[in-house]
C-alpha cells in the first residue's frame, strides 16, 4: 500500500471514529499532496515523506512560538498534531547509525569540502536523518 492509499484510509477511519485532530491533519496533509501534483505530477512515497516531512518542520516551528507565548492550549494541540505527522514518517536514524554514514562518507571521499560531502551523506540517509542533525554531524566529525 502506498502512502498516499495510507493516507486515504487513515481519513476514512478517522472520519468513522469521529478523531478530529486526525482527520484534520490527514487532510492537511493529502491537501499539500495534491496542490504538489498539481504542479510537478504524480507524487511516489518519496515525495509524500518529503511533504511530510516539510509540515511536521513548521509544527515544530510553531510549537516553539507557542512555548514562548505560554499558550498550554496550543502546545498540548500542536504535539499531537507533530506525533501524527511523525506517524507517517520513517524512524529516525540513531546518532550512531549516523556517526557510522558520516564518518564512511569523509573515509571515501577525496574533496573534504563541506557540501559536497553534506550532499553524499543526505543522500545516503535520506529522509532518515534531519538535515540539522545532518549538519552538526558533519561539522564535529570535520573539526
Amino acid at each position: 500500500m502506498t502512502l498516499k492509499e495510507q493516507l486515504m484510509e487513515d481519513m476514512k477511519n478517522a472520519m468513522r471514529a469521529h478523531e478530529t485532530l486526525k482527520l484534520d491533519v490527514v487532510r492537511m496533509i493529502r491537501s499539500e499532496v495534491k496542490n504538489f501534483e498539481i504542479d510537478n505530477g504524480e507524487a511516489d512515497d518519496e515525495k509524500v515523506q518529503k511533504i511530510i516531512k516539510t509540515m511536521l518542520k513548521q509544527q515544530k516551528d510553531a510549537l516553539l512560538d507557542f512555548e514562548k507565548a505560554a499558550r498550554q492550549d496550543l502546545i498540548d494541540e500542536t504535539q499531537a498534531k507533530i506525533a501524527i505527522f511523525a506517524s507517517y514518517l520513517p524512524t529516525e536514524m540513531s546518532d550512531e547509525e549516523l556517526e557510522k554514514v558520516v564518518a564512511e562518507v569523509i573515509a571515501t571521499a577525496t574533496n573534504k569540502d563541506f557540501g559536497p560531502l553534506m550532499g553524499q551523506v543526505m543522500r545516503q540517509v535520506g529522509n532518515r536523518a534531519d538535515g540539522g542533525r545532518v549538519t552538526a554531524m558533519l561539522k564535529k566529525a570535520l573539526a
